[in-house]
């Protein structure tokens, strides 16, 4: 990345921010895909206990089951990913780096701005051209 391109900067600036942010989260809906996986997980398990049924069923019954736990598996991967990233982030959020980065973003585009705004008053040359533009708007 070129430090030097305003764009790419912006950009960098505001996926730090959206990290930062989300990560909480992120943490919480994890939760809770896993609490419902568990629970159809534990659901099949029943259905496997309870219910006399025939190999069919019993394919059937274990395929869904087989489908739940991949899935459940994927879920804790992700929870395993955001645990190990989430030191890192409190660390920066507790310093005040979420604030601090909202601040440079707005300045940033505040820099942007004025620079595509620029406009220049001469001191001593009066008939330069960008003093005439000055002067027709």
């Amino acid at each position: 990345m070129m430090i030097e391109d305003m764009e790419q900067s912006l950009e960098l600036l505001n996926n730090i921010n959206e990290f930062f942010m989300n990560m909480e989260d992120t943490e919480k809906r994890l939760s809770t895909e896993l609490s419902n996986k568990e629970a159809e997980r534990d659901d099949l398990l029943h259905e496997i206990e309870l219910s006399k049924l025939n190999a069919i069923e019993r394919m059937q019954v274990y395929a869904k089951l087989e489908k739940v736990l991949q899935e459940r598996r994927i879920i804790k991967d992700k929870i395993a990913l955001v645990n190990t990233m989430k030191p890192y982030s409190n660390k920066y959020i507790e310093k005040g780096i979420c604030a601090e980065t909202n601040i440079t973003i707005k300045n940033i585009e505040t820099l942007k701005s004025n620079q595509a705004n620029r406009q220049y008053t001469p001191r001593i040359l009066k008939d330069l051209k960008c003093a005439k533009v000055k002067k027709e708007e």
